[in-house]
């Protein structure tokens, strides 16, 4: 074969390879980036909508979210190879010329669905469930958190069928002072794993049953039936957003006791808890009860959010609303134990924002489309 005939060949099967290798790489490279990209995208808009919403809260300004329902995106790999050349037989200038290229296109659809309506009641009007505190609760997370979250308040009762109301708001000034010494006991006591949080089981007959949920200073399993039953009717007699509290006497931490049950707010009035909490109605600092024994951390605010007329340098999130930023600090001057708290604070938002927002799967409203 003539030599430059087979260097000719030779140059058209390399490239040929190195075009097949490139095509090869582009695709799962784009992919790759594609999909991280996309769920920090979502990420992003949830967690700043999230915030927004605290800031129209702080202005009394109606709330409103619009869920990203789906995301399709199709991608096209493309690649080009053009050879051009002349060989000539006798002796003279051969000339050789390669042409290769690649390229990806990408064409996302998104749809998105504003929560409204029927869907709007149900999913952000309606009072917490006792089911949501037990899930957060054995994730391992302070009761405080929690509660000062959560709660709209606590309702006692004492020996004699007398019951009064703490509410958990500030302008309430006593009310909200026994009730922050109260919820830090019941923290007092998860840190010494003395507080239990779940429902009691039941009996009907042969068959075992999960009742309503508890927060007591002592194991219910160690009740006998009927103690658990009319300890279950007594947190019967009220709706799912209440959670009955028995901290009794004759077990740890019972010097300071308590009984009665909690009431969970909306997802709508904690995120109005914490926006009011920003200038209107701030929480302020509550020493513990005497009979509270140390507590590791005690934040004066549920969550931090700051306000700025500044954009912030250093936030872990941040939105703009009347010309002011809202955000939330890296690190601030209290330090790295209420930095933690309000970090976890925020988190446990967040989640309760999927677990009452989110989920559209049932939802009939029809979506937005945007394609790009």
């Amino acid at each position: 074969m003539n030599k430059r005939l087979f260097t000719f060949r030779t140059t058209c099967l390399a490239s040929l390879l190195s075009l097949t290798v490139l095509s090869g790489c582009a695709s799962p490279v784009a992919l790759h980036r594609a999909v991280l990209e996309y769920d920090w995208t979502v990420n992003r808009i949830e967690t700043e909508l999230l915030l927004l919403n605290i800031a129209r809260m702080r202005y009394h300004e109606p709330i409103h979210f619009t869920v990203v329902s789906s995301i399709a995106a199709t991608f096209d790999f493309r690649v080009n190879t053009g050879i051009t050349g002349r060989l000539t037989e006798s002796p003279g200038v051969d000339s050789l010329s390669l042409t290769l290229g690649s390229s990806v296109a990408e064409n996302p659809t998104v749809s998105i669905i504003p929560v409204q309506g029927e869907e709007f009641a149900k999913r952000l009007l309606t009072p917490i469930s006792e089911n949501t505190i037990q899930f957060l609760a054995h994730q391992g997370i302070d009761p405080a958190i929690l509660l000062r979250l959560m709660a709209r308040g606590m309702i006692l009762e004492d020996g004699e069928g007398q019951r009064r109301f703490l509410l958990n708001l500030p302008h309430r000034k006593a009310e909200y002072r026994e009730f922050r010494q109260r919820v830090m006991h019941l923290s007092w006591l998860q840190a010494q794993r003395n507080l239990f949080i779940g429902p009691l089981q039941l009996f009907e007959g042969t068959e075992r049953k999960a009742g309503r949920i508890v927060i007591t200073n002592y194991d219910p399993d160690k009740l006998s039936h009927r103690e658990r039953q009319k300890l279950h009717d007594q947190a019967d007699r009220f709706s799912l957003n209440h959670i009955l509290v028995d901290i009794q006497k004759g077990h740890p931490g019972g010097d300071f006791p308590m009984f009665g049950e909690i009431k969970l707010r909306s997802f709508r009035s904690i995120l109005g808890f914490i926006g009011r909490g920003i200038v209107e109605d701030p929480e302020f600092h509550v020493e513990p009860d005497s009979r509270t024994k140390s507590v590791s951390v005690n934040p004066v605010k549920t969550l931090t959010i700051q306000e700025s007329s500044a954009q912030p340098e250093e936030a872990i999130i941040s939105v703009k609303k009347r010309g002011r930023w809202y955000y939330i600090e890296q690190q601030s001057p209290s330090g790295e134990l209420e930095d933690r708290w309000n970090h976890e604070a925020f988190d446990i938002l967040y989640q309760l924002y999927h677990l009452t927002v989110t989920d559209i799967s049932q939802t009939p409203t029809v979506p937005i489309t945007i394609a790009k």
